[in-house]
C-alpha cells in the first residue's frame, strides 16, 4: 500500500509540472515516475511504469515516442534491480543480526547453565538446569525437554524428569505464567520444578519408562552414532517412536545424545508440541554444546555420588556407617517446631563373639557379619536405617516409630538371627548365634538430645546382656552403670 501511494504521489508530481509548465520536458520528467515505480514494486513496476510512461506521454504530446520506449525500460528494469539489489543487502543484513543475536542468546544461556552447573555436584540441580535451559524463550526456545539417563546394568533408557506440558492447553498456560512473571532464566532454573511450570502428568509417564538400548530404535541410534536424529515423522517400525507417540501426543521431535569419553550418559529428547515450529538441523547444532556440557557435568555427579556412598558404607558389610549413622540422626530426631515425629533407636551386638573369633578366626568371624548384614537389612521396613558401628556392633534407626513398634521390629530381628544359619555357630555356648537388643525411643520424657537417645538405648543393650542375652530390652530410665 506505500508503495502504490509512493507511486501515484511522483505521477501526481509529474502532472502537476505539465500543469504549470506545459508538455515540453514531460518525455524527461515522466523518468521520476518510472524510477520511483521500479523501486517501489521492483523489476515488474519498473517495466509497468515505463509502458505506462508511454501512454502518458502519448496522451499530453499527441505523438507515440517510440524511440525513448527502450530508454524508459532500461530505467524501470534499472531501478527495479537496483531495488531488489538493496533489499536483499537489507534482508542478509537483518539475517545475520538475528543469527548474531541467537548467537549472543545461546551465549548467554550457556554461560549462566555453566555458572549453575560449576556451582553443583547434585544430579536433581543439574537436571533442572539442563531441562530449563533448553526450554522457554529465555533459554533454547523449545516448547518441551526430557531426560532418560542409560543404566548399565539394564542396558536401558530410565525416562528421570521432564519440563514443559503434558498438551498444547497447559503449554499456553505456562508460556502465559512465564511472561506474566517476566521469568529469567536463572528464575525458570529455580521455579521449573513448581507444578505452575511444569506437568506432574508428563513427570508420572516419563518416570514409568524404561526403553531398551536397541540399535534398531532411536534411541540406540543417536546413542551408538553420537549424534542428534531428528525425527520428521514416526516410523510404525520402531516401537520407541511409537510410544513416545502415543504418550505424549508429539509428531515431531530430536534425541540428542548425552556422551562422555565414549560413555552414554542419556538421552535429552525435544519437541514443540505448542507453537509446532519444526526442529532443524541448526537447532540441533545449536544445542549440542550444551548437550556435551550436560553430559560431563552429570557424569562428574554421578562419580561423586557413588564416592559419597562408598564414603557412607561399610566397606564389609555394605551397611551404612557412624558418618552416615550421625547425618540421618540429625536429620530425622525431633525438633521443637520443625519434626515432631517420633524417632525410635535399636543397638544390638553379637553374643559371645570374641569367643567366636577366637575358635573360627577373623576371616569366618567377617562371613558371620557380612551375612548377619543382609539379616538385619531383610527384617526392616523400606524407610529404616541399618549402620554397622563397628565391631559386632549394630544400630538401627527407625523414624516415626513409636517404642511398641520398634521393639516388635526389634524381636524380629533377634528372632530372625537366632533362625538364620551362620558358618562355626555351633562353637557358640548356645549351639547358634544370637544377638541381644537394646531399644530406645524420643517419645520417654527422660530423652531430649542425640546423646540421650544412644545412652538409653545402650544401656538397654547393656540389662539385655546382663540379663542372659539373646534378649530384646527397652529403655526405662537412666541408672548408673559401674
Amino acid at each position: 500500500m506505500n508503495q502504490l501511494i509512493f507511486s501515484a504521489a511522483s505521477l501526481i508530481l509529474v502532472e502537476t509540472a505539465v500543469y504549470f509548465y506545459g508538455s515540453n520536458q514531460l518525455s524527461w520528467t515522466i523518468l521520476l515516475f518510472i524510477a520511483t515505480a521500479g523501486y517501489a514494486f521492483k523489476l515488474i513496476g519498473g517495466i509497468v511504469a515505463a509502458f505506462i510512461s508511454i501512454l502518458i506521454v502519448y496522451l499530453h504530446t499527441e505523438g507515440f515516442p517510440l524511440a525513448v520506449l527502450p530508454v524508459y525500460l532500461v530505467i524501470g528494469a534499472s531501478a527495479g534491480y537496483i531495488s531488489l539489489y538493496l533489499l536483499n543487502k537489507k534482508r542478509d543484513h537483518h539475517d545475520w543480526m538475528y543469527m548474531l543475536m541467537e548467537q549472543s542468546k545461546h551465549l548467554q544461556v550457556f554461560r549462566e547453565v555453566s555458572t549453575t552447573m560449576q556451582g553443583t555436584l547434585q544430579q536433581d540441580l543439574l537436571l533442572k538446569v539442563i531441562l530449563t535451559s533448553v526450554t522457554a524463550g529465555h533459554g533454547l526456545g523449545f516448547n518441551r525437554a526430557m531426560i532418560f539417563l542409560a543404566s548399565n546394568e539394564t542396558k536401558s533408557l530410565k525416562g528421570i524428569v521432564g519440563v514443559g506440558p503434558m498438551d498444547v492447553k497447559k503449554g499456553y498456560e505456562v508460556w502465559e505464567k512465564i511472561s506474566e512473571n517476566r521469568l529469567k532464566l536463572s528464575d525458570l532454573i529455580e521455579h521449573n520444578f513448581d507444578s505452575n511450570f511444569t506437568d506432574p502428568e508428563l513427570n508420572a509417564i516419563l518416570r514409568s519408562l524404561d526403553i531398551p538400548i536397541d540399535e534398531h530404535n532411536i534411541f540406540g541410534l543417536a546413542l551408538s552414532t553420537q549424534k542428534p536424529v531428528i525425527v520428521n515423522s514416526i516410523s510404525k517400525e520402531d516401537p520407541s517412536q511409537v510410544l513416545i507417540k502415543d504418550l505424549f501426543q508429539t509428531e515431531e521431535f530430536a534425541v540428542i545424545p548425552l556422551i562422555n569419553q565414549g560413555k552414554n550418559i542419556g538421552i535429552l529428547l525435544i519437541d514443540n508440541i505448542v507453537n509446532k515450529r519444526p526442529i532443524t538441523l541448526m537447532d540441533t547444532e545449536n544445542i549440542l554444546p550444551l548437550a556435551n556440557q550436560a553430559a560431563i557435568a552429570l557424569d562428574h555427579a554421578n562419580l561423586y555420588e557413588q564416592i559419597e556412598e562408598m564414603a557412607l558404607r561399610d566397606g564389609l558389610t555394605g551397611l551404612l556407617n557412624q558418618r552416615a549413622f550421625q547425618t540421618i540422626l540429625n536429620e530425622y530426631f525431633p525438633v521443637e517446631g520443625k519434626r515432631n515425629s517420633p524417632l525410635s533407636l535399636i543397638i544390638f551386638d553379637i553374643d559371645f563373639f570374641k569367643v567366636f573369633n577366637d575358635k573360627n578366626g577373623h576371616l569366618l568371624g567377617n562371613e558371620v557379619l557380612m551375612k548377619l548384614a543382609r539379616v538385619i537389612v531383610n527384617s526392616l521396613r523400606s524407610d529404616d536405617f541399618s549402620f554397622r558401628f563397628g565391631g559386632e556392633e549394630f544400630v538401627v534407626l527407625l523414624p516415626g516409630t513409636l517404642l511398641d513398634q520398634a521393639e516388635i521390629i526389634a524381636e524380629t530381628i533377634r528372632s530372625n538371627v537366632e533362625k538364620a544359619s551362620f558358618p562355626g555357630e555351633k562353637t557358640q555356648p548356645s549351639g547358634t548365634l544370637t544377638v541381644s537388643i537394646g531399644i530406645a525411643c524420643t517419645d520417654h520424657s527422660e530423652i531430649t538430645t542425640k546423646n540421650e537417645l544412644i545412652e538409653a538405648a545402650d544401656q538397654a543393650l547393656y540389662k539385655a546382656k546382663s540379663a542372659g542375652k539373646n534378649t530384646v530390652v527397652s529403655f526405662k530410665e537412666f541408672v548408673n552403670i559401674d
